[in-house]
């Protein structure tokens, strides 16, 4: 199969990308292609399997971070051929002293390459790079010319990558209006991509989309609103049992409406995968999917306090609740009062009907 077949495939279907690259490697002589999010790696990597060590470590040790390489052969510049090698980039002396080079590529055995970026998804450059070992000369002219032939193919594959990846994200936005919840696709640099209109009665008031990101009016609500958003960014080692997964967005004589972050991740393969996390708001007003964790969670309630709540939902009193969990019934007022103050209600009643809100579905 042609690589430019090759790679129209794997367009469609991602899993098909490593033997694409393979083909690529074998086709153009070198020991190994990648595909490579720049400039950190959240979108993914990609690589033939000579390439898994120098990737690994690629990876693992940070090198991505003083990617010089990737950095200057990025850039925009004019009269820079389509593909560019090292020695577009550097001179003979850089090559020998930059670390990029001395400490890593020529220690794992490779030196030579010859890249180019094949699209652009998010807000983040997909770079593809051919590598050569040590030893080995450098791309000629006449085998850069015959690489250079089949780029706008390769090019092609990657955008309907691109778009056959963004499609499937939107239909997933779109098709939660059934639900009834807001939903808002956010890119690898925070930017909102798509909202479907139930997210768009949400802004002006409670929200709003300045410079394609998202804002709250009230500084304290929008520091959290940004801090849940850059959860979602980065790749899924960086998240952290810590990481801000909701928030209330509070709201004038109303219950707030609540925000809750959904990080998509991808496979390994689904490097054009532009959208790195969904953002659904749901009214407590309504009755929306929410179970008890999601209230523990949202409220910030204690063990306890989550027990308290659910048998006061239950229909017992102060006295049949101390009872049942074999404590005094001050402690059980102890824990309402924390409760009351958590959830903003001020009595039993008004705190049953919000109770009622989220046990109405099951996520």
């Amino acid at each position: 199969m042609p690589v430019t077949e090759a790679f129209y495939e794997a367009a469609v279907i991602p899993e098909l990308w490593r033997s694409a690259l393979n083909l690529a490697s074998s086709e153009w002589d070198a020991d190994g292609a990648a595909l490579v999010s720049y400039p950190d790696c959240s979108g993914g990597l990609i690589n033939t399997e000579g390439l898994d060590e120098l990737c690994a470590r690629y990876i693992e040790d940070e090198w991505f971070k003083h990617d010089i390489r990737a950095a200057r052969g990025l850039a925009p510049e004019q009269g820079r051929p389509p593909i560019v090698t090292d020695l577009d980039l550097f001179t003979l002396d850089e090559l020998e002293r930059l670390p990029f080079y001395s400490d890593f590529l020529y220690r794992q055995g490779f030196g030579w390459f010859a890249g180019c970026k094949l699209a652009e998804t998010g807000g983040v450059a997909i770079s593809f790079s051919l590598q050569r070992r040590v030893g080995r000369l450098p791309f000629s002219q006449d085998e850069l010319a015959k690489i250079e032939h089949d780029l706008p193919h390769l090019k092609r594959a990657a955008h309907l990558a691109s778009r056959s990846r963004l499609a499937y994200a939107e239909g997933v936005v779109d098709s939660l209006a059934g639900f009834e919840s807001g939903a808002i696709l956010i890119d690898r640099l925070g930017r909102v991509i798509r909202m479907n209109k139930q997210a768009e009665t949400y802004l002006g008031y409670h929200l709003h989309v300045v410079a394609s990101r998202l804002r709250a009016p009230h500084h304290e609500t929008n520091g959290f609103l940004q801090e849940l958003v850059a959860g979602m960014q980065g790749s899924a080692l960086a998240r952290t049992t810590t990481s801000l997964t909701s928030i209330l967005l509070p709201r004038k004589n109303n219950l707030p409406l609540l925000v809750q972050s959904y990080p998509i991740v991808r496979q390994a393969s689904d490097i054009f995968q532009g959208a790195s996390g969904l953002l659904l708001i749901s009214d407590l007003t309504q009755s929306h999917s929410l179970n008890s964790q999601l209230l523990r969670e949202v409220f910030q309630l204690t063990p306890a306090e989550l027990r308290v709540a659910s048998s006061l939902f239950l229909g017992m009193d102060t006295q049949q609740i101390a009872a049942q969990h074999q404590v005094g019934t001050q402690t059980v007022r102890f824990h309402l009062k924390s409760i009351f103050a958590k959830t903003d209600t001020s009595h039993q009643a008004q705190l049953v009907s919000l109770m009622a809100r989220f046990a109405a579905h099951h996520l």
